[in-house]
């Protein structure tokens, strides 16, 4: 009786982390709610011209809809729900996604400092994280980012196929995460089998519109708007639309930058590096891209660091956090209403956009140099055939 009473007192640390974990993450619910779902209607509009509208002209005739097919197939089959309902259950499952992406990594986890490294992560994460999958309700980002931990930890079972399945759906929900491929490099086997089903699932997604509509790929220089915050206008660009070449570029130099990173650096910095060349090349300097961002860095910090405290993350969460410039649309109106930080972020786009683009140099700097965890841990890992990451 002793010995059974020993398990479950055992389990009541781990019952009571998850629970505060719950809580945070409620509470953050709660604060976000009022001012929430702001972009859930380009899925439930991208539905609607998929299905009932333009079909599979649908990314030709509306090339301003940046996501991918797969987002916009889940948020149609919420369409016999009533509106309201269908968008409640979708932020929902969005925000719960967050605390359940953490908990996916814990076996990855070198076991030294586990629980309470992956509690603070945790603490740090959600507040990003709600503001990605609840106030602005960005579907094909959440899709892309849960999909990517799948794969990472298909990789870290040595499951190719389940791996390259998991990336094509990433890259089925939103087309910037072709730069977490590199990821199937860690595979010490099957990686032309897992290579091989990434390919075939990103053709069967992709492949219908594109011999549909050749314009399809006029997507590629979309009618978006340069902003005086983003990347690329820091880095030089000019103009009031995004320059023909700068989707490209982002789909092209994110996954060669995480393929680097996986050479030099193994598994934990894949993520953060490809996400780093997506934002710092990217037109917009959108709030919600602090979600995604903040995850790559909890990957990172807690698969390729010993840090107690998830400094990377850390460190995104507090650069990127501008939920605060939420409900201004106007900047010369914002300009002569708005007081103290809010001010000062309309009147300063340019650093705020120098300010990010230092953020994606410093961290990718960071995977580069930071050394590899001596451990068991997954940054062990190389390209070269080894012992599996769960061993």
């Amino acid at each position: 009786m002793v010995t059974n009473m020993a398990v479950p007192r055992k389990a009541l640390p781990v019952v009571a982390f998850w629970t505060l974990v719950a809580l945070w993450t409620v509470l953050w619910a709660w604060v976000m709610w009022p001012n929430s779902a702001l972009s859930w209607h380009f899925s439930v509009e991208g539905a609607n011209l998929l299905l009932h509208g333009a079909g599979l002209n649908l990314f030709a005739d509306a090339p301003w809809l940046q996501t991918g097919p797969l987002s916009l197939l889940v948020a149609a089959a919420l369409s016999p729900l009533p509106a309201n309902i269908a968008k409640n259950l979708a932020l929902v499952a969005m925000t719960a996604a967050g605390p359940l992406l953490i908990a996916a990594l814990t076996p990855l986890v070198a076991p030294a400092r586990r629980q309470r490294r992956i509690f603070i992560a945790a603490m740090v994460l959600i507040p990003a994280w709600t503001v990605l999958s609840l106030r602005w309700g960005h579907l094909d980002d959440v899709l892309a980012m849960v999909f990517a931990i799948v794969a990472l930890r298909a990789v870290s079972a040595d499951r190719p196929v389940l791996a390259g399945a998991a990336l094509a759906l990433a890259i089925a929900s939103k087309p910037w995460a072709i730069g977490f491929l590199p990821l199937l490099l860690v595979l010490p086997w099957g990686r032309l089998r897992a290579a091989l089903v990434a390919a075939g699932g990103v053709a069967l997604t992709w492949a219908p519109f594109v011999l549909a509509n050749p314009r399809t790929l006029g997507a590629l220089s979309p009618p978006v708007g340069l902003a005086p915050a983003s990347g690329l206008h820091t880095l030089g660009a000019r103009g009031v639309l995004v320059p023909r070449w700068g989707r490209t570029a982002q789909l092209v130099l994110s996954p060669a930058a995480a393929t680097v990173a996986v050479l030099m650096r193994g598994v934990p910095g894949v993520l953060l590096v490809s996400v780093a060349v997506r934002l710092a090349l990217d037109p917009k300097d959108n709030a919600y891209y602090i979600g995604s961002a903040a995850l790559a860095a909890v990957v990172f910090d807690l698969l390729g660091t010993g840090w107690t405290i998830p400094w990377t993350t850390l460190g995104t969460v507090v650069l990127f956090w501008q939920p605060f410039v939420q409900g201004f649309t106007d900047i010369p109106h914002a300009l002569q209403t708005t007081t103290g930080l809010t001010h000062w972020w309309f009147a300063h786009q340019e650093a705020v956009g120098a300010i990010h683009v230092a953020w994606a140099v410093v961290v990718i700097i960071l995977v580069f140099l930071w050394p590899r965890p001596q451990a068991q841990a997954v940054g062990a890992m190389t390209v070269s055939p080894g012992p599996r990451l769960s061993e």
